[in-house]
């Protein structure tokens, strides 16, 4: 992320789905100016994913994407990405998943969690084969009904 990673810190912190910054406030979370290209050029906002822009990733990263971009009034609406159909969004399972691991960068949470999967599964599997696995849980059989 770079230079811009407090902005995308920023954006992870907040609470709500929506934020509507002036290029002031934006500027105030970096602590120093946007380049001018970002008051001239409305592309400097966009969202293209894999992109060689490093403010772009910082957001994308963060959940984030922007939104109704006004040049002339110093204006960008930010809107959460990933919302979920209720309107809770889905960054809680991130904030719960980190408080729970205490892990608190989200690749290495990303991995962790996907390890404990696949050697659950590998487990549940060798189980299912007449295997051991001391220290594996395995599911509730399914019984037929009569």
């Amino acid at each position: 992320m770079g230079k811009y990673e407090p902005l995308a810190r920023y954006l992870e912190s907040r609470e709500d789905n929506s934020w509507n910054a002036t290029f002031a406030q934006i500027e105030e979370r970096l602590g120093f100016p946007l380049p001018r290209s970002a008051s001239e050029h409305r592309a400097w906002w966009s969202n293209q994913r894999n992109s060689n822009h490093s403010q772009t990733a910082g957001w994308q990263k963060a959940g984030w994407e922007t939104r109704e971009v006004d040049l002339r009034r110093g204006l960008v609406r930010f809107e959460r990405a990933n919302k979920s159909v209720a309107g809770q969004p889905k960054f809680d399972l991130w904030r719960q998943a980190m408080a729970m691991s205490g892990i608190n960068d989200r690749d290495q949470l990303i991995e962790t969690a996907l390890t404990a999967l696949i050697q659950r599964e590998a487990s549940r599997t060798l189980i299912g084969m007449g295997g051991t696995a001391p220290e594996a849980v395995s599911a509730p059989r399914e019984r037929p009904f009569k």
